[in-house]
């Protein structure tokens, strides 16, 4: 994790983002949109890595690990 990645001021969670555009609030939806992009940028394609996480984990408990 690099030193200069801020923490966000809200949790990056989809209600979050979801209460944002329901509530219209432009200057939230760009703080929220700036650092999604800081946290993809920082984290890469998470959902594609748990996918493959998941199918590693499948493997394993097959073969009886």
């Amino acid at each position: 994790m690099s030193e200069k990645l801020h923490f966000p001021h809200y949790p990056m969670y989809m209600a979050t983002v979801t209460d944002a555009i329901a509530k219209g609030d432009l200057a939230q939806m760009k703080t929220l949109q700036s650092q999604a992009e800081e946290v993809l940028a920082a984290y890469g394609d998470v959902p594609t890595a748990l996918q493959l996480l998941k199918v590693e984990i499948a493997k394993a408990e097959a073969a009886g690990g």
